[in-house]
């Protein structure tokens, strides 16, 4: 998701996210290393990277990726991180394939049809459970596992509904979007909570944001635009939706996340007794290792920086199992 803030101030002049959208690979692209990338067109909003191990794999991990406007890799105006990128490499190295795809948000900017009013979560959804049918129909994987990463995790829950092998939440928030982003509009201020919460609780029922409050561009967050979207996201309860899924399920969480707490996977894990849990030391929101503040801070820009070593093993070793 990047982060849920970030998110929202990302779906902000669409001209200015087309000087830095994401180019896609050519089709095929064949690595030096033990995998293949090959582009993937699912339809006319969903592109993304399949990463097959040369020697074949029959089970695929599908990456859902988080809030805003974030391509195939986890970078989005702003954020360059290329968490996903590396994952799905270290995966593909373990023998996993592994599919990650451009939001839609992507091609509407490309193709000037973006329309901000009319987004909605249940889309994101769709697009999933687009992506799961295509993989399905072509029957190449007998295991399919769907990660989801943050807002993705909730997105995931969602469409693994429709029949999967596994589900892995990567820094997936535990509670409704709208107690998540409170907290982080509080963040600075936390005795602002509760009023933050009351204002965002009239927005759900009015559909409007009618709050002065000293919040910094809240009315810029909550315009109006925006707001539909905001409402058909903040419905869900992940700690609900988890509890539908009757597949092993893993839920990964970083200890220095700033954007979705250990607190959130441990309302996961109380939701699904018979998940598998892992707190990884010094892992953040991005999937990055930041012992500091500051080295958390900057990982959102540095595109070369390494995923936690520990991630994909974590993950292999989970799909393994299945």
């Amino acid at each position: 998701m990047g982060n849920f803030i970030l998110s929202m101030r990302n779906f902000l002049p669409m001209k200015a996210f087309l000087l830095v959208i994401y180019c896609c690979f050519a089709i095929p692209v064949f690595s030096q290393t033990n995998y293949s990338t090959q582009e993937i067109e699912v339809n006319s909003l969903i592109k993304g990277n399949l990463l097959t191990p040369t020697t074949g794999s029959k089970t695929l991990l599908i990456l859902i990726a988080g809030s805003g406007p974030t391509n195939r890799n986890g970078n989005q105006p702003g954020v360059v991180t290329n968490c996903y990128k590396f994952l799905g490499q270290q995966l593909a190295q373990n023998g996993i394939a592994f599919f990650s795809y451009d939001k839609r948000i992507i091609a509407q900017m490309i193709n000037k049809t973006v329309d901000e009013s009319s987004l909605r979560f249940e889309d994101m959804v769709t697009d999933a459970v687009a992506v799961l049918n295509y993989f399905k129909k072509e029957n190449t994987y007998t295991r399919i596992v769907i990660a989801g990463h943050s807002e993705g995790s909730l997105i995931g829950l969602l469409a693994a509904q429709q029949g999967v092998q596994g589900f892995v939440s990567l820094s997936g928030p535990g509670r409704p979007a709208d107690e998540v982003l409170a907290e982080q509009l509080a963040r600075e201020k936390p005795e602002m909570y509760s009023s933050i919460k009351q204002c965002i609780d009239a927005m759900k029922l009015s559909g409007k944001w009618q709050c002065d409050t000293p919040l910094k561009n809240a009315a810029l967050l909550f315009r109006p635009s925006v707001i539909p979207y905001l409402n058909s996201w903040f419905q869900y309860n992940p700690a609900v939706e988890i509890q539908k899924l009757k597949i092993p399920v893993l839920i990964i969480n970083g200890d220095k996340d700033l954007q979705v707490a250990v607190t959130d996977a441990e309302l996961l894990k109380k939701a699904a007794p018979t998940a598998q849990i892992s707190i990884i030391p010094n892992m953040n929101h991005v999937l990055k290792i930041t012992p500091t503040e500051e080295e958390n801070r900057k990982s959102y820009t540095d595109g070369n920086l390494p995923i936690a070593p520990t991630l994909s093993s974590i993950i292999t070793q989970f799909v393994n199992q299945l």
